[in-house]
């Protein structure tokens, strides 16, 4: 390669790797704005599962409820019965078995109204519950929806402003010689963090830390030819204002 038609491929490469910096910006602000949307759609979902496994268990105890309340009414009626039927016993043996059996129903009633109550704080327990939450799904829809609206405008502007650099790039790219480090390119582009084209400060490659051969570092510094790392593969490239930048602290 001659000296201009090397300093035009290290041009060429060094406005490729920015204009893909670029796109990456802008794709990591895309996904940020993505994944928030998503993290929020992943909270509602579980909220809503959550409020349904409450109304089923509302929906369960208030079964059990009625069904207990129907036990209680019926448990009622047979003491009734049966305490009438003690007033009607003469026989010491029978009155005793009928005591018994006074007072089996009588713990029954007792047990059963004991659980009618405790089904009937667990049902309003959870219809305060379920009250609440349905309040916080709602909010958290509502904040959803926002969220969805202006991200929407937003990530609608990151698409077209990622396009509009990508159009930048097939301009770089087509004039790219040879079109053989294109692919060399692209490959160190994902094999190295999103970078394949980096400077060399101070004898070293930016990209890995690695200490330069001295004769290396001078070629890139002159732009003699394209070079690349010995460490890490990149493309190498020398910035004479990135190199005064550091010099001067700034």
């Amino acid at each position: 390669m001659r000296g201009d038609s090397v300093n035009d491929t290290i041009a060429a490469l060094v406005d490729l790797q920015a204009i893909d910096d670029e796109i990456s910006e802008y794709k990591q602000q895309r996904d940020e704005l993505a994944g928030n949307l998503e993290r929020l759609e992943q909270i509602l979902a579980q909220m809503a599962e959550g409020l349904n496994e409450k109304r089923d268990r509302l929906a369960e105890a208030t079964r059990f409820h009625e069904e207990k309340r129907v036990d209680l009414e019926a448990d009622g009626e047979r003491l009734n019965n049966a305490k009438k039927k003690l007033g009607t016993v003469t026989r010491t043996k029978e009155y005793a078995a009928m005591q018994r059996e006074l007072d089996n129903l009588r713990k029954k009633f007792s047990d059963d109204e004991a659980e009618l109550k405790r089904l009937a704080e667990a049902i309003a327990e959870y219809k305060t519950a379920i009250s609440a939450e349905e309040k916080k799904l709602d909010e958290l829809r509502e904040e959803f929806e926002r969220e969805q609206a202006a991200n929407a405008d937003r990530l609608g502007e990151l698409d077209g402003t990622i396009a509009e650099i990508a159009k930048k790039k097939v301009q770089v790219i087509a004039k790219l010689q040879p079109k053989s480090l294109l692919p060399r390119y692209q490959r160190l582009l994902e094999r190295r963090e999103g970078k394949a084209v980096v400077p060399v400060v101070g004898g070293g490659c930016v990209g890995c830390r690695m200490m330069l051969p001295p004769q290396l570092y001078i070629i890139v510094q002159r732009g003699e030819k394209l070079e690349t790392c010995p460490s890490c593969q990149r493309f190498l490239f020398y910035s004479a204002e990135l190199a005064a930048q550091l010099a001067s602290g700034t």
